[in-house]
């Protein structure tokens, strides 16, 4: 398996590494952002196994972090598994199983499946696997993994059974911030003018804002012109 390839064909999304990820500046939510990232540095970076579970709101950037602890454990040549249950959801619970031999398992999205019980005792049994293994175990889930119904009771207490973290969502100023720095990590400077354009116009979640700077930069590259309100207009009409 490459370090870009992941369990059944799936990538790691260009960008999301530790060092695209934008904590915030100084207020109650980034300094929360800020433990958490730094916690998970040392989970990724550790040589004992550990289990952790990251909740937040939809579309906080759970997914970015989770994606930058595989990125980092990729390029430190280990065995990653990535497993998106939003995604994969289809393929069944069998996407839980023959995951033994990787150093890094990684479940976003575990409260998509609570209330199944097939897919719970799958879960239940990949938990109890990777602590087995001795493999580093990491989970995601929009809501307290502490109020989330499960049916079976022993996979509740097991998706505690490590660390449990919340990311919180950043304001529009830290949000604002955040294009700015990736902007300059791509090379480019992005203007208050096409920053407050996207907020008026466009869904303004953290992770739909990047995804929307990776496309303009690209498609000014392409065309090799810069980054303008006209500019984001013409590349997102229609």
């Amino acid at each position: 398996m490459s370090s870009e390839q992941l369990a059944l064909n799936v990538h790691l999304k260009e960008g999301l590494r530790f060092e695209s990820f934008f904590v915030g500046d100084g207020s109650a939510q980034s300094n929360n952002n800020a433990e958490l990232f730094a916690i998970l540095q040392n989970f990724v970076n550790s040589s004992e196994p550990q289990q952790n579970i990251v909740w937040g709101e939809s579309l906080s950037g759970k997914t970015h972090l989770l994606q930058a602890c595989c990125a980092k454990q990729a390029e430190n040549n280990n065995t990653v598994s990535y497993i998106p249950l939003k995604v994969l959801g289809m393929y069944g619970a069998e996407v839980l199983k023959g995951l033994s031999n990787s150093s890094l398992v990684v479940v976003d999205d575990v409260d998509s499946i609570i209330g199944d019980k097939y897919w719970e005792t799958a879960l239940f049994n990949l938990i109890n696997q990777t602590r087995d293994k001795r493999q580093h175990l990491l989970l995601s889930s929009q809501k307290n993994p502490r109020q989330l119904n499960c049916l079976l009771p022993d996979l509740a207490s097991r998706l505690i059974w490590g660390g449990s973290y919340q990311l919180l969502i950043l304001s529009d100023t830290d949000k604002a911030k955040a294009l700015k720095v990736r902007a300059g990590q791509r090379g480019f400077d992005l203007s208050d003018r096409v920053i407050d354009h996207l907020f008026r116009h466009y869904p303004r979640d953290i992770e739909s804002l990047m995804t929307m700077l990776d496309k303009l930069d690209k498609e000014s590259l392409r065309l090799k012109t810069k980054i303008t309100v006209p500019f984001v207009k013409q590349v997102f009409s229609g």
